[in-house]
């Protein structure tokens, strides 16, 4: 299994009784800073285009694009909101019979997105507490070791959650299938 070489990371989050494993190039706090702003709600994801941003002072997406000026700029973002997202899907469902090739796999894709995304946003509980670091290993294939504790972990996982890889486990057992995987992959444990 192939990799980079990085650092997986375990966050906590105490109050929601959540963990957070993931693998990153950047250092632990750089991806803590980010997951922060994303569960708070200074940072959203635009109904439309689905990019990730801070958010304006009022709480709604800053202008951005999307080949050009996207129609989700200004707007809710979807922990605030499913209305744009849901007329997007509607109009890319009205669409899809008159594509072809490349353009109709492209929308089949954005169909399956946008709806998973509306489902799993549609009764958002409200987000509660904030992450810490709990514990972190650099690795040379952090990908391989994040994806084989995400196998180990797969019946706690948090599909309500605003992001991927988020577990309902204590944290301990998420360090155990950190470092598990990376026993598994035959490769030093080096704490950080």
């Amino acid at each position: 299994m192939f990799g980079f070489s990085g650092t997986v990371y375990i966050l906590e989050n105490s109050e929601a009784h959540r963990v957070k494993v993931g693998a990153t190039i950047n250092t632990p706090e750089e991806r803590l800073l980010d997951i922060n702003r994303m569960w708070l709600g200074v940072k959203g994801r635009c109904q439309i285009c689905l990019s990730w941003r801070l958010l304006e002072p009022d709480g709604r997406m800053p202008k951005h694009t999307l080949s050009n000026h996207c129609p989700g700029s200004y707007q809710l973002p979807f922990a605030r909101g499913i209305e744009l997202a849901e007329q997007k899907l509607k109009d890319l469902q009205g669409q899809i019979q008159g594509l072809r090739g490349g353009k109709k796999i492209s929308a089949i894709t954005r169909i399956k997105n946008l709806e998973k995304l509306v489902e799993a946003y549609r009764d958002t509980p409200k987000q509660v507490g904030s992450w810490q670091i709990r514990a972190a290993y650099r690795n040379g294939n952090a990908y391989g070791v994040e994806l084989i504790a995400h196998e180990i972990l797969a019946n706690h996982l948090d599909t309500a959650a605003p992001f991927g890889e988020v577990f309902s486990c204590p944290p301990q057992e998420a360090i155990l299938a950190v470092e598990s995987a990376i026993t598994q992959l035959d490769m030093k444990l080096e704490n950080i």
